[in-house]
């Protein structure tokens, strides 16, 4: 293998050329076959990896969705947590100003969801409230 190697890197391209015609080959639809191939694999390997990242991302949601978080009972009581988180880390009030717009207008929905997150991201415990949340798992 070896020497074919080094017998075709010893030809000039015109000795190629010619190797090849009279092999009934057109050297450049060859050309623009090996290409594509490359092209191809490339694609194929980046698909790979895509499909790896899309898989990481959707077990991390599940893993998410599937967290078990202890808040407190009432929505009242967990937009008060939530209030109480803000007033203490102030600059954390505008990424979630941010994410929600307008921080007043959060839905118990949303005011849950935040807690979840911020839970996750481990900013809810450690702090002097003890009405923060306390993870089960």
């Amino acid at each position: 293998m070896n020497a074919l190697a080094d017998n075709v890197e010893s030809l000039t391209d015109k000795d190629l050329l010619e190797d090849s015609a009279a092999q009934g080959l057109d050297a450049k639809k060859e050309g623009t076959s090996v290409r594509e191939l490359l092209a191809d694999a490339v694609l194929r390997a980046k698909k790979v990896h895509l499909r790896e990242a899309v898989e990481g991302h959707r077990q991390a949601v599940v893993a998410f969705g599937a967290r078990t978080v202890r808040l407190p009972e009432t929505s009242a009581e967990r937009r008060a947590l939530l209030q109480g988180f803000v007033a203490r880390k102030p600059q954390m009030r505008e990424a979630l100003t941010l994410q929600h717009r307008n921080f007043e207008s959060l839905s118990d929905a949303d005011v849950e969801s935040a807690l979840k997150q911020l839970d996750a991201l481990g900013l809810l415990n450690g702090g002097d409230d003890d009405r923060e949340c306390d993870p089960e798992s």
